[in-house]
């Protein structure tokens, strides 16, 4: 008899809830997990998100200053000294696109390789190479620099989403992703101020030299602290007690499953890449990343062409929106994880967005214009965050999860390259053309959302007439290797 029909005679016949949850407490080898009460849990999970959380912060926001410094350095002077046009300057953005996209498929080395270690070589890469920076004496040496910048960082950041499924079931790791993501507008709230006091600093080096030897060497020092402290598996934290890693594993069985530690299941892998929900959430993403991952390089401009003070004014105006865009995100992001919705959330937080380009588009009052800043900001921090979240909580094993990430992020960065080019200088100061492009991608990412969250609700209804009720919050633990065909598996809405 094959394993689906044995799947779905056994779940057919298993249609009490009781039932289920009593064989999720049991693990891969059918013996009892360790019984924990809500108070030792909640003690446990906030003791991971100090260490755990918190590194993976710090490195983030070293790693958007590291890809985002170029920009300080080619107006400090980097331009001129190496002869860069603005057209090659906006070769040195694309490089780095390019080569993020191209390893991509570096998330699935989280699931073979000790991820201390794995994260621990990306960060010393890309810190390396953004010190290297300072020693480039042509176009091409730094075309060099930006493309391993990309290739290292591609090792990071897209398979953060991945690794926090490891240890957080799919009510828990919205708000720690969010954690993470914020770091990148928090980042902007001070580095121009950063770069700033060093390209004032007096030292035998240029201004922009000194500027990528001071962003970089942090990095470097981050990366050992980080091979020292991040787990290498849920039972493996070093910064735990040995009961409090049994705590962290059984959770971990029973938020995502058992599976098998440093091991892809191909089949797995290989079903992500046949699966519409991975297409239509690249596309949602590919939208909001064309349109707000354009804004931070030419925020400072528009600000200042709103006609609110000069270039120095212009960058300190900046860091509102911001941290706005930070706060919003953070509470968005636990409102999400306690309804155990996204749909409705980022449908809404991009039509912030739309609304706030539209209206940048046609009104011309200054300070109605930067409060739309605000909208943007928010909206499209806050919505980017959670659709990467949304990808991981409909992947029934890690191994989809990889490659569903993989999708995700190359439509994704594709929408960066995009957003790249949407404000040009034929279009200052207004750039309505840019802006209403932009909008109409939000607002068509709105509606793509309404129409993925109504898909899901369908499939869980069908799942729940056919096989009863299942509770959400748990994922089956699957010896049928079905991942998200599990009978007893609930999408997120």
């Amino acid at each position: 008899m094959s394993a689906s029909v044995v799947e779905d005679k056994t779940m057919e016949e298993k249609t009490s809830e009781a039932q289920y949850i009593d064989e999720l407490a049991k693990g891969g080898d059918g013996t009892p997990m360790v019984q924990y009460d809500a108070q030792e849990e909640k003690r446990t999970v906030k003791k991971l998100d100090l260490w755990l959380i918190t590194m993976l912060m710090v490195i983030n926001l070293c790693s958007f200053l590291d890809r985002g410094n170029i920009g300080n350095a080619y107006s400090a002077g980097m331009g001129k000294d190496l002869g860069i046009t603005s057209d090659k300057y906006a070769w040195l953005i694309t490089i780095y696109f390019i080569a993020y996209i191209c390893f991509h498929w570096l998330i699935l080395v989280w699931k073979l390789v000790s991820p201390p270690v794995f994260v621990m070589c990306a960060a010393l890469g890309w810190g390396t190479v953004s010190m290297l920076q300072a020693t480039a004496t042509s176009f091409s040496t730094l075309m060099v620099c930006r493309f391993f910048l990309g290739v290292f960082e591609a090792a990071f950041a897209p398979g953060i989403p991945l690794f926090l499924s490891f240890y957080y079931n799919r009510r828990e790791i919205g708000f720690r992703y969010g954690l993470f993501f914020s770091t990148s507008p928090l980042a902007s709230c001070f580095a121009s101020a950063m770069a700033y006091g060093i390209l004032h600093a007096r030292t035998a080096l240029e201004g922009w030299q000194l500027l990528f030897v001071i962003e970089g060497a942090p990095t470097i020092i981050l990366a050992l602290v980080a091979g020292y402290i991040l787990p290498k598996a849920p039972n493996k934290c070093r910064f735990l007690t040995p009961r409090e890693n049994e705590i962290v594993a059984t959770r971990a069985i029973k938020g995502r499953g058992q599976e098998e530690e440093g091991k892809l299941n191909f089949k797995q892998v290989f079903a992500a890449f046949y699966d519409y929900k991975n297409y239509l959430g690249a596309v949602i993403i590919f939208c909001f990343n064309s349109s707000f991952n354009s804004l931070p390089a030419f925020l400072p401009t528009i600000v200042e062409d709103i006609g609110i003070g000069n270039k120095l004014t212009s960058q300190g105006l900046v860091a509102p929106p911001n941290l706005l865009a930070f706060i919003v995100c953070v509470a968005m992001s636990i409102m999400s994880d306690r309804m155990g919705t996204r749909g409705p959330f980022i449908a809404g937080l991009s039509l912030v967005g739309g609304i706030g380009y539209l209206l940048l588009a046609l009104i011309e009052t200054p300070g109605v214009r930067y409060f739309c800043t605000f909208l943007i900001l928010s909206g499209g921090v806050a919505a980017s965050a959670l659709t990467f979240v949304w990808v991981t909580d409909n992947q029934g094993s890690s191994s989809k999860r990889g490659a569903g990430l993989i999708i995700f992020g190359v439509l994704a960065q594709s929408g960066s390259i995009l957003g790249a080019h949407l404000f040009p200088k034929t279009e200052a100061p207004r750039y309505v053309k840019s802006m209403a492009i932009c909008a109409g991608l939000l607002f068509f990412g709105c509606i793509l959302t309404v129409i993925f969250s109504i898909c899901l609700r369908i499939q869980n209804k069908k799942r729940d007439e056919k096989y009863g009720k299942a509770d959400p919050k748990e994922v089956p633990s699957d010896i049928f290797d079905l991942g998200d065909r599990h009978p007893m598996y609930r999408y997120v809405v």
